[in-house]
């Protein structure tokens, strides 16, 4: 299972960096730091080894979230983006360790960049 959500962490940080519940998801920024919380909150409450409370910090940093933005041309969607944390934060243990089979998560965050 580690390897799995492994290989799903590193997905969705290049889903995440292509693309461009109460979180913030009101600029790119706000909503990088959200997903990397959320996704390191999952971990943990999955029991992924190695999810440690520096998770999301580790996240946030090797996305750079600071610094995130959606491509040139293309526009930012608060509302898709807080879709994308709510599906992340929505998922179960056994579908964030399959790499999201049903594909819900990745399809509205793949919106969040127009």
């Amino acid at each position: 299972m580690h390897r799995r959500f492994t290989v799903s962490l590193g997905l969705i940080a290049v889903l995440i960096a292509a693309c461009g519940g109460g979180a913030d998801t009101s600029t790119p920024a706000a909503f990088c730091s959200a997903y990397a919380s959320s996704f390191c909150n999952k971990a943990q409450a999955c029991g992924v080894p190695g999810a440690t409370s520096s998770c999301a910090g580790l996240l946030e940093n090797e996305i750079d979230c600071p610094h995130f933005a959606c491509p040139a041309g293309g526009t930012f969607n608060s509302g898709a983006a807080s879709q994308c944390i709510d599906a992340l934060n929505g998922l179960n243990c056994t579908d964030a360790a399959a790499g999201f089979p049903n594909g819900s998560p990745a399809a509205v965050c793949a919106r969040i960049c127009q």
